[in-house]
């Protein structure tokens, strides 16, 4: 998919650039000899090969019919209605593709300003190769993060490309926030314009051909948000309203309250939201959590509640989506450093469709169980494995996990792993099952420069052996990362010791 461009958006990053620039030019070339930073470059490649499906046809001649009265074709199952051709989902010719990634993480300081710093986290992207759909390939770079920041004490100033993580989710927006802490107390405001929630581009015709339900038009921000600490609690409660530029409309109103508190058996943890568009409770959930027998055992029950959001540039929340609400129950076990495990299970229950239903209801209930176990025979050796079992309306999992770990010495480390897993969903598998294994390795190079690598293979069975299946998918990949800079704290502690 080709992404069509607009001025609007070019214009937006050149902005950026340029606040860049101008920010170096204000620190002046007197300040050149002062500057310190830190931060890391990340190179990855991915080579992806695949074997899609795809609707086709084949001879009634070549089809057989099983036990159970299937009509099999080289062990796929096709449809047969027409006396001389059958239908099915069959195996298509490989594709393959090799994606890259390359990510800068920069803080620098030192400015000619005290409490001046600049923040960036870029990331360039590239693909080459087949027709394998890779999420973003065409999106050649992306400033994820990009802001000045000043701190004089307890005030600290942001202004460029920012983002806040809260109960809301990730907001990302092009603007400026100013915060304040006082007796264990932090306030913060923020606003600017607001980026595509997930993209971080600006919401404009430049994204009409990705979704046609992003704005055609500039969105701004505004938020503001209090936490801090009272009679042994962590509270937090945050607001945020999205509108479009001019004012004509609003976009989204909502706020966000959570907290957590330790008491001598248990802690208790809880969060919600509230749309104020729709006059509803969002998303809410509730955790406690007990220690048992000196830490050896821990107990949690969690409930949950959730509810789709869209904001109000969509009708796709005037269709009122389906709610849900899940009880969990989780044991962990572990009676050292060496040994653990745990076991748990949830029970979900989806909210009514308000739909006229001609036939029997569906059901509207489901089931999770899951458990798992972690074991280090010797400070070397991590072994670990997983069952996870899922079945609801219209969906079914059953997978399992292996895998080991081995430190061969101090800067080398190799792993491997196999696989097995059934879904019956939007990607199903049907009757068949997937069965899969991988090694990974990764090696320090220097005390900046680390490299890591693997490979994994899956292979869908269904019917047959499945070493004779079709195989699937095979995936590479390959991260190069070294560190910039140094920790400004070591230095101090190291220059500390050589005084003494």
């Amino acid at each position: 998919m080709t992404w069509p461009r607009s001025g609007a958006l070019r214009r937006g990053r050149l902005e950026l650039a340029a606040v860049t620039v101008l920010v170096a030019v204000a620190a002046g070339p007197r300040a050149i000899d002062a500057q310190s930073y830190r931060g890391w470059t990340t190179t990855s490649l991915q080579l992806v090969e695949l074997r899609p499906l795809g609707l086709d046809t084949v001879p009634r001649s070549e089809v057989l019919t099983d036990a159970r009265g299937r009509f099999l074709h080289e062990g796929n199952e096709v449809t047969c209605v027409l006396a001389t051709i059958c239908t099915g989902y069959l195996p298509r010719g490989d594709e393959q593709t090799l994606a890259a990634t390359q990510d800068l993480s920069l803080t620098l300081w030192g400015l000619g300003v005290q409490g001046l710093s600049v923040t960036t986290l870029v990331r360039a992207r590239a693909r080459a190769g087949g027709d394998v759909v890779w999420p973003r390939a065409d999106d050649r770079f992306d400033a994820l993060l990009a802001y000045v920041q000043l701190q004089r004490g307890t005030l600290r100033l942001r202004a460029g490309r920012l983002d806040v993580r809260s109960g809301l989710g990730f907001s990302a927006f092009d603007g400026g926030s100013a915060s304040y802490a006082l007796a264990g107390w932090r306030a913060e405001v923020y606003g600017g314009r607001s980026l595509a929630r997930g993209l971080r581009e600006p919401q404009n015709e430049a994204l009409r051909g990705l979704d046609g339900f992003l704005l055609d038009r500039s969105v701004l921000l505004i938020g503001a948000g209090v936490s801090g600490r009272v009679l042994g609690t962590q509270l937090g409660t945050r607001y945020q309203r999205e509108i479009l530029a001019d004012r004509s409309s609003l976009v989204s109103e909502r706020a966000a309250l959570d907290f957590s508190t330790a008491l001598p058996r248990f802690t208790v943890s809880a969060a919600l939201d509230y749309d104020f568009s729709f006059e509803q409770i969002g998303k809410a959930h509730a955790t406690v959590s007990a220690p048992l027998r000196e830490g050896r055992w821990l107990v949690e029950l969690s409930g949950l509640r959730y509810v789709p959001y869209f904001d109000l540039s969509t009708l796709w929340g005037f269709f009122e989506p389906v709610s849900y609400s899940e009880v969990t129950a989780r044991v962990g076990w572990s009676p050292g450093s060496e040994l653990g495990a745990w076991l748990s299970g949830g029970w979900r229950k989806y909210g009514d469709t308000e739909t006229t239903v001609i036939l029997r209801p569906m059901r509207d209930t489901g089931w999770r169980a899951d458990a798992g176990a972690r074991w280090q025979p010797a400070q070397d050796w991590v072994l670990d494995g997983r069952y996870e079992l899922e079945w609801g309306p219209g969906g079914f999992l059953n997978s399992a996990d292996l895998g080991a770990r081995y430190a061969i010495n101090e800067r080398l480390r190799a792993s491997v792993s196999v696989l097995s897993f059934q879904q019956i969903e939007e990607y199903r598998l049907g009757e068949g099952r997937a069965f899969g294994a991988g090694a990974s390795a990764d090696f320090s190079l220097t005390s900046r420069a680390f490299v890591a690598g693997g490979f994994s293979l899956i292979r869908h069975r269904d019917g047959g052996n499945v070493f004779t299946s079709p195989w699937n998918q095979a995936r590479a990949w390959t991260t190069l990362r070294y560190d910039l800079g140094s920790d400004p704290g070591l230095s101090a502690r190291n220059r500390g010791s050589t005084t003494r």
